[in-house]
């Protein structure tokens, strides 16, 4: 499969609608009607599990979506970076620095 970020415009107009994933239960779905699935996910994926093995429908899915991608990958980085901070004693911070 190409690339969708390839090629001029129309090239990549015709590539999507060629080869577009046509899953109907991704196409009808509601990401916030199904928020907490997509979160189980992204916390999945934050653990190191690979998407395309969890769900590769998913992953084909957002190969075509780019803001759906968008979306995912930022909440995979949020749950990360919780992760990392997890245990830290905010109450160290020189709050002066602030004012």
């Amino acid at each position: 499969m190409s690339n969708v970020n390839d090629g001029d415009p129309l090239e990549r107009l015709f590539d999507f609608i060629e080869n577009a994933p046509a899953d109907e239960a991704l196409i009808k779905m509601d990401c916030n009607d199904c928020c907490e699935k997509i979160t189980q996910l992204a916390e999945q994926v934050a653990n190191g599990a690979d998407l395309n093995e969890i769900w590769p429908e998913m992953q084909k899915f957002m190969n075509y979506w780019g803001d759906c991608r968008e979306e995912f990958d930022a909440l995979v980085a949020v749950i990360q970076q919780e992760r990392a901070h997890e245990g830290f004693d905010f109450t160290d911070i020189d709050h002066s620095v602030f004012s």
